[in-house]
């Protein structure tokens, strides 16, 4: 299949399930492409919503195994239309698209079941930060949660990411923001032992921008 029709089979307007911000086709395939997708790696979306990142994940490569995992209700994401989006574009079905709070152990074990107890290969995934612009100050980022899931994992001998393994996400900024304030501090970044690799800017309008961040687990 021509690649411009391939991204065009999973926008949302083709979907059946769809949420209120959708990820654009292109959005998706470029954050799964930073993460080498490929083979048949295990691949994690701990805010996966209506599983963009996951559809596109199994065009890339249809051997891996994904994992969703999302804190919203059925009636504003349904799981069993994620699945048909799957199954009527004869794409491979997650192992699981579960729903919980990421933060919460216990859901990221039920996640990790759902690939044999092992470690993801990647985390990859596009994080709710309110309507992008409106977040709280004091609150942890989605990806300061996401380093300290890492962090807290391995720490008690169940490992979310495997040494070696990507972390590829969105994170907005305001142009008068430097985009090292908007990130995990050098302290949380060691905690989680993880290393930075690479940012590319993604304009959203004239107020804010979108950028793609991508980490090494290097402990």
């Amino acid at each position: 299949m021509h690649f411009a029709l391939q991204i065009f089979s999973i926008a949302p307007t083709t979907r059946i399930c769809i949420t209120t911000t959708p990820l654009e086709p292109i959005a998706s395939y470029s954050l799964c492409n930073i993460a080498s997708v490929g083979g048949n790696q295990r691949i994690l979306d701990p805010y996966s919503g209506s599983c963009a990142i996951l559809l596109a994940a199994a065009m890339i490569s249809p051997s891996c195994q994904t994992v969703g995992i999302d804190i919203a209700n059925d009636w504003l994401v349904n799981r069993d239309h994620i699945l048909e989006d799957f199954a009527t574009r004869d794409l491979t079905k997650p192992k699981g698209v579960f729903r919980g709070d990421f933060t919460d152990s216990n859901v990221r074990d039920e996640a990790r079941a759902a690939v044999q107890n092992e470690a993801f290969d990647s985390i990859i995934t596009d994080p709710p930060y309110g309507i992008r612009e409106r977040m709280d100050a004091n609150a942890p980022s989605p990806l300061e949660e996401i380093f300290k899931a890492i962090e807290e994992d391995r720490n008690r001998g169940a490992r979310l990411l495997k040494k070696g393994g990507k972390l590829v996400c969105f994170v907005p900024c305001h142009p008068e923001v430097d985009l090292e304030d908007m990130l995990p501090s050098k302290e949380k970044t060691e905690a989680a032992g993880m290393k930075f690799l690479l940012s590319r800017e993604q304009p959203l309008n004239s107020k804010l921008s979108r950028w793609l961040v991508s980490y090494l687990c290097i402990r």
